[in-house]
């Protein structure tokens, strides 16, 4: 005897159509299609309008964390859909690296989100799905994730780990971060007030990362821009010889040579007169602790303060050579590239030069800018910031470190920089620079494989700027090199000169645009735009554009050999490979 009422349907509904194919054991087959999604998302548009380029792989932004975590998400999917713990776990990681990128990348400052990236989001969601449903299907069936020991369940957990390290690793290191930078605000520090705003910042406990300080325009009086090692390093002993009250030098590279234990020298007989000298040098640059410990450990017994960048594990804060572990390395894999040296806070050198003897004997192209003025102010404040960052100790009066110029000068210049976590001025700032110019762009750089860059120096091109590229015909960046190259042939239609400077590597970082001029530490590339420490000044003086002309352009391209596109299958290949990577070089 039926028990329903009369007119109802014994069969109880069923589950809504999502829900039946959620319920479905083949739904974990959707994970391929989730990593399908992603990468197809990561070669669309993910934005037209952010102040970084960020469409297709060639831009540099963080799409290439999509691109690896999916592939490494294809690793887990068989095991996924064998509903292996393991699997489970490494599909999982990637969806959430995936989803958390989409996200960064999306509130990114100036950011317009494009139909790329929400595919993306979409990709990573369905990941997402598949490990919730394998979840759940192991749950019905009592399965539980006890797992028993056996070398194929090893290595995929080996995997998970190796996964989360590559996460951990990737989101630290290669991450693009951009705020903005640039122009300065009306809150920015000025040349007047450096000292007050100094003083304040040392009070705190500032990490390396917080120096990321805006600078106020200021003023220059004096650009003197000096070629070749052999012309530069005699001038730049000379103003350390007759340092009278402070030396500050903040370098990347100084190694044991000639120039490097002269310079040494010259620091312990200044220490000796009763001048104050602070080091600050970078770890993988200088390698204080190996070759340069000889050098490093004279200076420190002669009463030098020495900081170190610590770039590779295990960061350590404090005096060189008695320093403390920092359980929290937010230096990994940032390089301090900066090149500054600040003489009794009265005149400044910068550019692109190490203290070492590749720079004096010609195997390496450099220049260094010898600078006076208001901004050398500034400029000792970036040092005295990156030094008290590194628990470097500071006096009590900061006054006598900031002695008001002579002459401030008339030029308007600014200090830029870059730092990690995002502050860019000198990136954005180099951006707007070439932008505007309208009569004539000279660049020099050893590695220019920005796309953002690129293209920027091509549109100024083809609205008839007259554009001149000097480069390394052969580099110490061989990938650099080819990225470029693959780039000649739009450089060239649009009416750009390239030129390749022989027997040498070209490591001076020059702009100049019209009137304008930009030099210092930074190179074209991810790495000096977006991720390690750098510092340029951008100035406006006829001068000055003219002496870098007269010194540095003219005689170089005179010399050089204009640039041929890659021939021949192989070489174009590798030329397309190198601008493909450009988010790593």
């Amino acid at each position: 005897m039926s028990t329903t009422s009369p007119g109802r349907d014994p069969t109880p509904p069923g589950p809504a159509w999502w829900w039946r194919a959620f319920d479905d054991d083949r739904f974990v087959y959707v994970a391929p299609a989730g990593v399908l999604a992603a990468l197809v998302g990561v070669l669309g548009e993910w934005s037209t309008d952010a102040v970084t380029a960020y469409s297709g792989l060639e831009g540099p932004f963080n799409g290439w964390r999509v691109i690896v975590f999916s592939l490494l998400a294809l690793v887990g999917v068989r095991p996924l859909m064998r509903r292996s713990g393991p699997g489970i776990a490494l599909v999982l990681v990637c969806g959430v690296v995936l989803l958390t990128t989409a996200a960064h990348d999306a509130n990114a400052a100036g950011f317009d989100p494009g139909w790329g990236i929400w595919l993306a989001v979409l990709g990573a969601i369905l990941l997402s799905l598949t490990v919730l449903r394998a979840v759940f299907i192991r749950a019905e069936r009592g399965e539980g994730f006890a797992l028993r020991f056996t070398w194929r369940r090893a290595f995929a957990g080996l995997g998970v780990a190796l996964a989360v390290i590559a996460f951990a690793t990737v989101r630290h290191v290669l991450t693009i971060e951009e705020r903005a930078s640039w122009p300065p605000g009306p809150d920015a520090i000025t040349a007047a007030g450096a000292a007050v705003a100094i003083e304040e910042f040392a009070a705190g406990d500032p990490q390396a990362r917080d120096v990321d300080l805006p600078y106020a325009w200021s003023t220059v009086h004096t650009i003197q821009p000096w070629v070749e090692g052999r012309n530069y390093f005699p001038r730049i002993f000379a103003d350390v010889e007759a340092a009278e009250s402070s030396v500050h030098v903040l370098m990347f590279g100084w190694t044991p040579g000639n120039v490097g234990d002269r310079m040494a020298d010259l620091l312990i007989e200044r220490l000796a007169a009763g001048v104050e000298v602070r080091i600050i040098v970078d770890g993988w640059g200088t390698k204080p602790a190996s070759e340069g410990k000889e050098v490093y450990a004279r200076l420190a017994a002669a009463g030098a303060q020495i900081v170190v960048n610590d770039t590779l594990p295990v960061d350590r804060d404090g005096l060189y050579p008695d320093r403390a572990i920092d359980w929290t390395p937010e230096e990994f894999g940032r390089s301090d590239h900066r090149k500054l040296i600040v003489v009794d806070g009265d005149h400044m050198w910068t550019g692109g030069s190490g203290i070492e003897n590749h720079f004096e004997n010609g195997e390496f192209h450099d220049t260094m800018v010898r600078v006076t003025g208001d901004i050398v102010r500034q400029a000792q404040a970036a040092f005295l910031a990156t030094f008290r960052a590194h628990d470097g100790p500071l006096p009590d009066d900061l006054a006598p470190l900031f002695p008001e110029p002579a002459v401030s000068g008339s030029a308007p210049a600014a200090l830029l920089q870059t730092v990690p976590g995002g502050w860019v001025s000198a990136a954005q700032s180099i951006r707007e620079t070439i932008e505007n110019a309208e009569r004539r762009l000279d660049i020099m750089n050893p590695y220019l494989t920005d796309k953002g860059m690129v293209e920027r120096v091509i549109d100024a091109a083809e609205r008839g700027v007259e554009v001149r590229i000097v480069v390394s015909e052969e580099s110490n960046n061989p990938l650099a090199t080819e990225g470029l190259r693959h780039r000649y042939p739009d450089l060239f239609a649009a009416g750009a000169e390239v030129y390749e400077y022989p027997d040498a590597v070209v490591h001076a970082k020059v702009i100049i645009a019209d009137d304008w001029v930009h030099f210092g530490s930074v190179n074209l590339d991810a790495w000096a735009l977006y991720r390690n420490f750098e510092i340029a000044v951008l100035a406006e003086s006829a001068e000055a554009a003219r002496l870098f002309r007269e010194r540095l352009f003219e005689p170089d391209i005179a010399r050089s050999k204009p640039g041929e596109p890659a021939s021949g299958a192989g070489s174009k290949i590798i030329t397309w490979f190198g601008d493909k990577i450009a988010y790593f070089l």
